[in-house]
């Protein structure tokens, strides 16, 4: 989920956060992550983070799941987190490998180890190697599923292979899900439990319906979200600083969710009139196909 930042200041816009949350849980998603790398985790501070994932549980309730961003560098600091989470009344804590200190396989164990002997919430371990520096081995997730509460995984490593090999390796019972949209169908194929697409915070009705339409075996109906929706969307946002176009294309959907902070970079107007161009073509292919439907 994108984090509502006002302009001036930098505090947490309130309001628009709970309409923000409101909004996807009314298109249907399945389940929110707040406190994610689009919601600009690093650059928040912890009260900040902790606002935001109360502010997103008590909204959402009972009506969808919350997979709370409880990352941080040090084992205490995401049990601190984890904490929160819990009391704010999410169902599970999402942990990032940890960043800028590079480590051993076994060092990434022994992190989420200690982190699920001492947790409250289930755990989710999350893969993404290109902004940590860290890649969670498949024979770690393994061991890592043996654990009872770290109960799956997100893996945005883009390596389907890789994906494949978790799903395969693993109990039926230890979640995966796919973190990079473009490969949403293809690990849907593999086996993967469900997506968390950044692109939902823009077009959650089309991301929700691409998971019912596969569960349902509704092979045009996914051809087309893919072709119309997630293909364009994912290769616009590509070509941009990705927070900045989320947050810039969750504006044109009706919410002004402000921009990111320092120091991830704002987009030039170049790069917002190229978003705007796909997103209106992405409006118009999806008014038409309701239209003939």
């Amino acid at each position: 989920m994108a984090a509502p930042i006002h302009r001036r200041g930098g505090d947490i816009d309130v309001p628009t956060l709970e309409d923000f949350t409101e909004s996807l849980v009314n298109a249907g998603v399945h389940g929110l992550f707040p406190g994610s790398s689009i919601g600009e985790f690093p650059s928040l501070t912890r009260e900040q983070n902790h606002q935001i994932i109360e502010i997103v549980a008590e909204t959402a309730a009972d009506d969808t799941d919350v997979l709370a961003g409880c990352c941080d560098t040090s084992v205490d600091g995401v049990i601190d987190n984890v904490r929160a989470a819990d009391a704010a009344g999410a169902d599970a804590a999402v942990v990032v490998t940890p960043y800028y200190l590079n480590t051993t396989q076994n060092g990434l164990y022994r992190f989420f180890t200690s982190v699920a002997d001492r947790t409250t919430l289930p755990v989710l371990v999350y893969n993404i190697p290109s902004l940590t520096g860290n890649h969670v081995e498949v024979e770690t997730i393994t061991k890592l599923a043996a654990h009872d509460d770290i109960v799956g995984v997100k893996d945005t490593s883009g390596d389907l292979t890789y994906h494949h090999r978790v799903i395969e390796e693993t109990p039926d019972s230890f979640a995966v899900f796919q973190g990079a949209t473009e490969l949403a169908v293809a690990s849907l194929d593999l086996g993967a439990s469900g997506i968390i697409a950044g692109p939902a915070n823009i077009f959650p009705e089309a991301l929700a319906r691409l998971y019912e339409a596969h569960q349902s075996h509704d092979h045009d109906e996914v051809r087309r979200l893919m072709n119309q929706v997630v293909v364009p969307l994912v290769t616009a946002t590509s070509d941009v600083p990705t927070a900045a176009g989320i947050k810039h294309l969750v504006g044109r959907s009706g919410l002004d969710v402000g921009e990111p902070l320092a120091p991830l970079p704002k987009l030039d107007d170049d790069e917002r009139d190229r978003l705007d161009q796909t997103y209106e073509r992405i409006v118009e292919r999806l008014e038409t196909s309701t239209a003939e439907q």
